[in-house]
């Protein structure tokens, strides 16, 4: 990737920023403008951002009609993007970092960030625990999508860690507790998986060890993303998108004890919202993330944790070494949003 390239597509997309006129009023006045965004995966509790903005209302409150479709890992949601199959996509920091320095990928930019940090956690028995990169050398890892999101971070860990990656297996595990199963029968050692599930484990009282990866390798877990040639033409529709999930943030935030989030999912089909007691429980772990900058900067990106995570994937890797993290991502739609 040619960073002088990339900074003059920044400047244009700062450039289609500033030139913004339409009022929070005018988007209500019009007609409601259509936009396709893509999950990573399907409909889980991690991305109430924009299940309960539509859920909720708060995309039509700012003259949104979005169709939200369901991924099938986050390689492919980045790829939606690339190939013009949706406008905006979340998908991982550090897929969309590598997916930046392959061929089409500079024209791909990040226009906010919803979770601050990792929301990934390796998990295993407690008779054959995996504490660290360390104890994976030798050993068969879970990942939700071969070359997705949790396959990066498992590499980058191992090589923070110096582990060699050719000594750890991968094989793709679900995002849910059946994982161990997977362990217990050998299949694996450790697998990757969202917030939830070591959440949902603690609630039935299974036995596990989990922890964090950002205990390793300190990325910002999701971002949105976008290509910078539409957002030249669509730039509005971002703006009032990024309203409409700062708002679905605040209302999740100031709902105590989540009913009223809950009942807006109910729309969508969510296998962890079968158990009524553990879908609070998971949906509240998974809203601190948002907050891990501090409030002030939620969807914001945060120069300093964009550029963190940027060095430990070159590190591995996954991007050219010396580039500014800041050439990936503008913060221009999201404070205009928030204004």
């Amino acid at each position: 990737m040619s960073a002088p390239t990339t900074t003059r597509r920044a400047a244009l997309a700062l450039g289609g920023a500033a030139m913004l006129s339409l009022t929070l009023r005018d988007a209500r006045s019009q007609s409601p403008r259509s936009m396709t965004f893509v999950t990573p995966f399907s409909y889980i509790l991690a991305f109430a951002d924009v299940l309960n903005a539509k859920g909720g209302g708060f995309f039509e409150r700012e003259g949104l009609d979005v169709t939200i479709q369901q991924g099938r890992g986050s390689a492919m949601a980045v790829q939606q993007i690339v190939g013009g199959g949706a406008l905006l996509s979340r998908t991982g920091v550090g897929d969309h970092i590598r997916a930046s320095s392959r061929p089409g990928g500079d024209d791909l930019i990040a226009v906010g960030t919803i979770s601050q940090g990792s929301p990934f956690y390796v998990i295993s028995a407690p008779d054959k625990p995996v504490r660290t990169p360390a104890d994976m050398a030798g050993k068969t890892i879970g990942v939700l999508s071969v070359g997705g999101a949790t396959e990066i971070v498992l590499d980058v860990m191992l090589q923070e860690r110096g582990v060699e990656r050719a000594r750890v297996a991968r094989q793709v595990a679900p995002n849910s507790p059946a994982g161990l199963q997977l362990i217990a029968q050998g299949r694996i050692d450790a697998y990757i998986v969202s917030a939830g599930v070591p959440v949902a484990l603690q609630a039935s009282n299974t036995p596990h060890v989990s922890w964090n990866t950002d205990d390793v390798a300190p990325i910002p877990g999701q971002c949105y993303i976008a290509r910078r040639s539409t957002l030249e033409q669509n730039g509005d529709i971002v703006v009032r998108f990024l309203r409409a999930v700062k708002l679905s943030l605040d209302a999740m935030l100031a709902d105590t004890d989540l009913s009223k989030t809950l009942a807006n999912l109910r729309g969508f089909e969510i296998a962890e919202m079968r158990n009524a007691t553990t879908a609070p429980l998971i949906l509240r772990n998974e809203m601190q993330f948002w907050l891990t900058a501090g409030r002030q900067n939620m969807l914001r990106n945060v120069p300093e944790r964009w550029q963190r995570g940027y060095d430990l994937m070159a590190a591995a890797g996954f991007a050219p070494a010396g580039v500014k993290a800041e050439t990936l991502y503008t913060n221009a739609y999201v404070e205009r949003a928030l204004a």
